[in-house]
C-alpha cells in the first residue's frame, strides 16, 4: 500500500483535494448520531446488546410478530423524535450549501435510518438503510412519509420492548395500516437479508 492511499489526518492535504474536488461524498454512519444521543447498535449500550438484530430486524420477524417489531420501530421512532442534529450534521449541510455556492457538490451517503442529516438542513442525502419516518404497505408497495407521534394510538407510551417477552399484546388491526388499500404497514428500512434499493 502506497502513503497515498492510507488515510492522513493532515487537514491542509485535505483541504487541497476539496478544493479540486467538483463532487465530493461524505460516508455517515452510527457514530455521527451517537453524538446526539441516539444509540448504535453495536457500541456499549448499543441496541444490538439489549436485541438480536436477527429476531427483530428481518422479514420472517416481521411476519412471526409484526405487532414486536412495530414496538421497537416505534420505540425507536419516538427515541429520534427527541434528539436533534449535532455540531457534525449541521457541519456537512452548512458545507454542502457553501460548496453548492463555488458549483460544486456534495452528497451525504448514510446507512442512519434518523433522519437528522435532514433535519439538520443536507438536501442531498442518500439513506442506504432507508428511514424510520416512511412506511411501506405489504399489499400494494405505497411508500409514504409519516412523522406522527405515535405513528398509532396502540403504540403510544409502549416504549421499548421487553426482549424476554417475545410476544406482543398489540392486535394486527391496531398496527399502522395503508391509507390506500388497507394493508398492513411495515417501517420503510432495509432489514437484514434484504437488497438495498437499487435507485
Amino acid at each position: 500500500m502506497s502513503s497515498s492511499s492510507r488515510p492522513s489526518s493532515d487537514l491542509s492535504a485535505f483541504r487541497e483535494v476539496l478544493n479540486k474536488s467538483r463532487h465530493i461524498v461524505a460516508l455517515t454512519g452510527a457514530g455521527i448520531s451517537a453524538e446526539s444521543g441516539v444509540p448504535t447498535f453495536r457500541g456499549s449500550g448499543g441496541l444490538w446488546r439489549t436485541y438480536k438484530a436477527q429476531e427483530l430486524a428481518t422479514p420472517d420477524a416481521f411476519a412471526a410478530n409484526p405487532s414486536l417489531v412495530w414496538e421497537f420501530y416505534s420505540y425507536r421512532r419516538e427515541l429520534v423524535h427527541t434528539k436533534h442534529p449535532n455540531d457534525a450534521h449541521k457541519a456537512l449541510a452548512e458545507t454542502e450549501k457553501r460548496l453548492a455556492n463555488e458549483g460544486k457538490r456534495l452528497v451525504v451517503i448514510t446507512q442512519n435510518i434518523d433522519e437528522l442529516h435532514r433535519r439538520a438542513g443536507s438536501d442531498n442525502v442518500i439513506e442506504l438503510h432507508g428511514t424510520l419516518f416512511k412506511t411501506q404497505c405489504t399489499k400494494c408497495g405505497d411508500i409514504a412519509v409519516n412523522k406522527e407521534s405515535p405513528i398509532v394510538p396502540a403504540l403510544k407510551g409502549k416504549g421499548s420492548p421487553d426482549p424476554s417477552e417475545m410476544d406482543s399484546k398489540i392486535a394486527i388491526k391496531e398496527l399502522p395500516h395503508c391509507v390506500k388499500c388497507h394493508g398492513l404497514l411495515r417501517p420503510h428500512v432495509v432489514w437484514f437479508g434484504e437488497p438495498l434499493d437499487p435507485s
